[in-house]
């Protein structure tokens, strides 16, 4: 009779740490990706919902030849940017729903961070407030202001107008400094800054 064993071909040691090592090589080159994924949109959705209140403004300074007053500039909205926003609500829908900023999740969040406001809404500046005008924003050709707190949770631009007409941009977000670096996302009716 024949033997019939059989050579069974298993891996070897070698084989399997290099294998283990090439996982561990990918893995640590993907998952910061993957991570980083949930701020690359929260920033892509802002610039959207900045530029969907742009043309809204926009379409709003058309309609009225004026831009819509920082109601909360002049005490007419309270610690909130709500009667700016619903300006562009109502009569005139130029928005069905007002974005609100997907960097504050709570109320209470926003009252800590944007001192004292209470809602989630983006800051607005509009340079035509009541009967008196923000010389300082005409000056640069900025009619309005908004401002998202951006990745790092935090206010960084104060309302520099001058910073922001010479676009210096030492306030501004910028992605290429890291997903999570300092800075406000801001909009003007110049454009995203």
């Amino acid at each position: 009779m024949k033997n019939h064993s059989r050579k069974t071909r298993a891996f070897t040691l070698i084989e399997l740490l290099i294998v283990v090592a090439i996982i561990g090589i990918l893995a640590a080159i993907a998952v910061p990706n993957f991570l980083n994924a949930q701020t690359r949109a929260k920033v892509a959705r802002t610039w959207a919902d900045l530029k969907i209140l742009i043309n809204a403004f926009e379409q709003y300074r058309l309609d009225n030849n004026a831009y819509v007053p920082d109601y909360d500039g002049i005490g007419l909205g309270g610690p909130s940017e709500i009667n700016t926003y619903r300006a562009l609500t109502t009569p005139v829908s130029y928005l069905s729903s007002i974005p609100l900023d997907v960097w504050i999740s709570r109320r209470q969040e926003a009252a800590g961070i944007l001192r004292g406001k209470n809602e989630r809404f983006f800051e607005y500046w509009g340079a035509g407030y009541g009967v008196t005008t923000r010389a300082d924003m005409i000056q640069y050709g900025i009619g309005y202001a908004m401002r998202s707190v951006g990745p790092d949770k935090e206010e960084t631009w104060m309302g520099d107008y001058h910073a922001l007409g010479q676009k210096t941009g030492q306030y501004t977000y910028d992605p290429s400094n890291g997903l999570t670096s300092i800075g406000d996302i801001i909009a003007t009716n110049r454009g995203l800054e």
